[in-house]
């Protein structure tokens, strides 16, 4: 028998997909005995573990660009405005990230580097450099957009 307590750990998610859907996954564990799926459950499953570890990966490059971050607006501002507004960012930077830890606090990290930006570009131009530099590709369009 089952008490109350054990089945609070268990946790069971009916999926619906449509028919078609259906059919590609059967199609799929024929096609491929060699990842041994023997039901469209053990294909959901699968599928459902690897999203999520491709989830964390993400978030694991996410907090790395993060923490890269400062050091990339630095270096496109620099690059394409001068030496100047480098400085200007650096300093208000670390006025708005004292205490905040990146790596445990990387929203709020962003939000600091979003709010430099923002005092010498503004909100606009801010928040599109910030979240093009946190995916890791805000240098082409960084440059393009301060030139």
């Amino acid at each position: 028998m089952v008490t109350e307590e054990q089945d609070d750990t268990r946790k069971w998610v009916g999926v619906r997909i449509s028919k078609a859907m259906m059919h590609q996954v059967e199609d799929i564990i024929a096609a491929h005995p060699e990842y041994a799926w023997s039901t469209p459950n053990d294909f959901i499953r699968d599928a459902t573990r690897r999203y999520m570890e491709y989830v964390h990966q993400q978030d694991a490059l996410k907090g790395a660009a993060v923490r890269e971050m400062p050091a990339r607006v630095e270096g496109v501002l620099e690059e394409t405005l001068g030496e100047g507004y480098a400085k200007e960012f650096e300093t208000i930077l670390e006025q708005r990230t004292n205490g905040i830890d990146a790596s445990n606090e990387p929203e709020r990290y962003m939000e600091a580097v979003n709010g430099a930006l923002s005092e010498i570009f503004g909100p606009t131009i801010a928040k599109l450099v910030t979240q093009r530099m946190a995916r890791g590709n805000g240098g082409a369009l960084a440059g393009g957009v301060v030139k």
